[in-house]
């Protein structure tokens, strides 16, 4: 796996290309991952910040080849729209009706395109994060408000497994997706 450099998959996440991607990453991490902390807890938004980078990681391991070096956040940040997306979905209140689910399909418009129309975007690592958010943010739904320790990690616990089983089938058995 990217000739051994198996640490690049969460790593990427924490590395910029420069201070304008960095500047962009944090402020939008400022905004949807206030948001997000507040809705969720810091204990499951740290959780799904991390296994979005993880997600998005994978997909582009899967997808992107890992030929050319993958740096930024904002896999993890699509990943927490994708939480936010997945409890609506789960609770019934995803609708073009609802304002804040219909400001962030925007924000999800408006960032795919920004992504195909500037070069070096890895929309594969977006669309990775994002799709771990949304399975995480469906999971995690029904435990926001338990304080039962099991019952909160447990979304946590099945994200994590599928991401194990994946580079699991990519390291050891050579599935490619």
């Amino acid at each position: 796996m990217a000739e051994g450099q198996a640490w690049r998959l969460v790593s990427s996440v924490f590395l910029h290309s420069g201070f304008l991607h960095l500047a962009l990453n944090m402020l939008s991490l400022y905004f949807l991952g206030s948001f997000v902390e507040a809705s969720f807890g810091r204990g499951r938004f740290l959780a799904l910040y991390l296994l979005s980078g993880l997600s998005g990681g994978i997909a582009y391991l899967y997808f992107g080849g890992f030929a050319s070096p993958a740096v930024g956040a904002s896999g993890a940040i699509f990943g927490l729209l994708g939480g936010v997306l997945g409890d609506a979905l789960r609770r019934g209140t995803f609708s073009w009706q609802n304002p804040v689910i219909r400001q962030l399909l925007i924000l999800l418009a408006i960032n795919l395109y920004l992504g195909l129309s500037i070069p070096n975007v890895s929309n594969t690592a977006h669309l990775g994060g994002l799709a771990g958010g949304l399975v995480f943010g469906y999971l995690v739904a029904p435990t926001v408000y338990s304080r039962k320790v099991a019952r909160a990690l447990s979304p946590v616990l099945i994200v994590l497994a599928v991401e194990t089983i994946l580079l699991g089938l990519w390291l050891f058995v050579g599935v490619r997706l």
